[in-house]
């Protein structure tokens, strides 16, 4: 009797009574712009938020006007649940200097005094939406400095903490690196670099501006192989942390030399008009290097947090 009571009592419970509950974050609503009108923020968890057991988990910054949704953008809270404000989540600040707001969004607090990891999502008035800006995101702690630009400062694979200036130039229409002295003065001061546009590809444009992103990947991958190098050799030894940094190394030239044959037999799988040819496969390169630039900073950011743990 004592059985079937329990039963039928468990069977008057919510059916979610046995799930996970996990901590929600409250609604955002946030005045964008002017002529941008007034849109909402929510966070919507998958089903992956709890796989890491007191972290607040993963999801998606959903953007909605008027009960509609605009967007979803996936994110992670890498942190304790204690460490997330559930009413101020979100970040707004005119970022890049257009008039309209943008925000950031943390996804990793560092332990033992160490750097916050965050994000930077920018809004396109053109489109209605919020892009995620690269070039900064996921790397360190990001603070607006003049307007139009900020202040990255992260921890790199060494342990040793940097910073480094971006300034956002309307003309070209992205961020560009800045020396930190000249991000605090504006983006007036900014020289504009290189740029390939996706839209209308130049050859030497997107030739310069393939090149300088090369160059700054290569920069992230010997900074994270040296960090990951200085990890290997207190756990398993001198001989196969060098061992790991030799082959890392040849990874790389590896993968470049297949980004440089994929793009060339993609760009004519597009039926790219030969004149068009040199700078479609430029385009190609230089994203796939960007694409690539950003998984290492992010490799090199969780390299960073993990020298702070026993």
């Amino acid at each position: 009797m004592l059985l079937t009571a329990s039963l039928a009592a468990c069977g008057q419970l919510p059916i979610d009574f046995f799930q996970p509950q996990r901590d929600g974050l409250e609604t955002l609503s946030q005045q964008i712009g002017p002529d941008a009108g007034s849109l909402n923020f929510d966070f919507e968890f998958d089903d992956k938020a709890d796989a890491t057991a007191g972290e607040v988990g993963s999801g998606y910054i959903v953007v909605s006007r008027g009960g509609k949704e605009l967007q979803a953008l996936p994110h992670a809270f890498e942190m304790p649940r204690s460490r997330l404000d559930r009413q101020a989540w979100l970040h707004f600040k005119d970022f890049n200097g257009d008039g309209l707001l943008d925000f950031k969004v943390t996804r990793l607090f560092a332990m033992d005094g160490k750097l916050p990891v965050d994000s930077l999502y920018q809004f396109d008035a053109k489109t209605g939406t919020f892009a995620q800006v690269d070039v900064v995101s996921n790397a360190g702690e990001i603070e607006a400095t003049a307007p139009g630009c900020v202040s990255l400062k992260l921890v790199n694979a060494a342990g040793h903490a940097k910073q480094e200036g971006h300034c956002f130039v309307p003309a070209a229409a992205r961020w560009v690196r800045a020396k930190p002295e000249v991000a605090k003065k504006g983006v007036a001061a900014v020289r504009v670099e290189a740029v390939c546009d996706p839209q209308t590809p130049e050859l030497i444009g997107c030739r310069r501006a393939r090149i300088e992103q090369d160059r700054v990947l290569l920069t992230m991958v010997r900074e994270y192989r040296m960090g990951k190098k200085q990890a290997l050799i207190g756990l398993q030894g001198k001989a196969y942390a060098e061992t790991y940094a030799r082959m890392q190394d040849l990874d790389h030239q590896s993968w470049q030399r297949y980004r440089d044959a994929r793009c060339a037999s993609q760009s004519r799988e597009q039926a790219v008009a030969v004149k068009a040819l040199p700078a479609a496969i430029e385009l190609c390169r230089h994203d796939w290097s960007r694409d690539q630039l950003r998984r290492y900073k992010e490799q090199v950011a969780r390299l960073g947090e993990g020298k702070g743990k026993p």
